[in-house]
């Protein structure tokens, strides 16, 4: 009988969260205590408190509904003179998430715009306790040789609520099919990367509560979502839902993916091939999907599109994980 694998945990539950966030600690315009007020009023149950460079404990907003991740986001801003003609100047953006609570001791680094202190600093803060995540490709100008290659990321920015309000460049969904093609192994997260300034926080023309990322943990606590993040037990949105999901490797050497979703209008199950499994709907109906995929697969991964043109998207699944 061929061994079935599912694509998250079987236990606990999925959280929303906002993984990238700045206040008035940075260049933000609300409190982190206005910024906790409006997200959890908004059905989110995590916000990671990213202020550029600057790391602070903010676990005196955490409760028993609520809980506060202490990260920030360093740059790396190329040079003027570097800049190519023309063009804008590059940058690398990156938040770092503390594992543990209590470490604000972050590692001191080279703030040059070269992959290879990017890639220093990134294992630095690994072997320092920190999770670190990877921000705005489309927004950062960068090219594929740049961000492609970097090692030791839990998560990717495929979606950033700012960017795209802001200058329609928000999706950085080819960029991270990319970087899975190249061998990269990050989840994909949606963030809002919230300022709020400018607009009513509730107006649909703000920065925020436009991009998520949904997280399967055990319980509502720092080290139990950590623990799923590094993990990788977590997918991004715009608004529709990944519920559940297996994969099983069939006789012939195909690949069945199940699972089922918030209603919707199509399913995609992307792999490392030109093949694309599908299931559209011209209503937006679609609440499963199972989706047989051909022998070669190496990875898939799942995009699912509502009727507003929202999306979800999971990471990439190894079918050589399957024995």
């Amino acid at each position: 009988m061929n061994e079935k694998r599912y694509l998250f945990p079987g236990e606990g539950r999925f959280y929303k969260a906002n993984l990238h966030c700045h206040t008035v600690v940075s260049d933000g315009r609300l409190t982190p205590e206005e910024i906790k007020k409006a997200f959890a009023g908004h059905g989110y149950d995590i916000v990671a408190f990213s202020d550029h460079n600057t790391l602070v404990d903010h676990q005196d907003l955490t409760d028993g509904g609520f809980l506060a991740l202490n990260a920030l986001e360093i740059d790396f801003n190329q040079p003027p003179r570097e800049a190519p003609p023309g063009c804008d100047i590059k940058v690398f953006h990156l938040n770092f998430f503390a594992k543990d609570p209590g470490n604000t001791d972050f590692p001191a680094f080279e703030r040059a715009y070269k992959r290879e202190a990017v890639q220093k600093l990134i294992d630095d803060a690994n072997r320092a306790g920190f999770l670190v995540q990877y921000n705005h490709p489309r927004w950062s100008m960068q090219g594929s040789d740049e961000f492609a290659s970097l090692k030791g990321l839990f998560g990717f920015e495929v979606y950033n609520h700012g960017c795209q309000q802001d200058m329609n460049n928000g999706w950085g969904n080819y960029e991270y099919e990319y970087y899975l093609r190249e061998g990269g192994d990050a989840a994909p997260v949606a963030t809002d990367d919230n300022h709020c300034g400018g607009e009513d926080i509730d107006s649909p023309y703000s920065d925020c509560f436009g991009g998520f990322t949904m997280i399967k943990a055990d319980r509502l606590d720092y080290a139990a979502v950590i623990d799923a993040l590094e993990n990788k037990n977590c997918y991004a949105s715009t608004g529709p839902l990944i519920l559940d999901g297996s994969y099983e490797r069939l006789e012939n050497g195909g690949v069945r993916v199940c699972g089922a979703t918030s209603p919707c209008r199509a399913v995609f199950v992307r792999t490392n091939t030109r093949h694309t499994g599908r299931l559209i709907s011209r209503e937006n109906d679609v609440v499963t999907f199972d989706v047989t995929l051909a022998g070669g697969t190496r990875w898939f991964r799942i995009e699912v599109v509502d009727d507003r043109g929202n999306m979800a998207v999971s990471k990439a699944y190894s079918v050589e994980d399957l024995v």
